[in-house]
């Protein structure tokens, strides 16, 4: 299972970063925007799951790109 874990991390790593990427993006949309409250919280979320993908990765010997 160990093995399948460290090959798989790459592929891994690469959407947690394209996921904190769209929610850095959609953040700075929203808050052009004027926009609160929902829409804030779920660029948050996104934000907050490709970190919580990205420490996966690094757990499991990812090291970059």
């Amino acid at each position: 299972m160990e093995a399948l874990v460290r090959l798989a991390v790459k592929p891994l790593a690469y959407a947690g970063t394209a996921v904190l990427f769209v929610g850095l993006v959609y953040l700075g949309i929203v808050l052009r925007e004027g926009a609160r409250g929902g829409e804030i919280r779920k660029a948050f979320a996104m934000i907050a799951a490709g970190a919580v993908v990205l420490g996966f990765a690094s757990t499991y010997g990812f090291t970059g790109f």
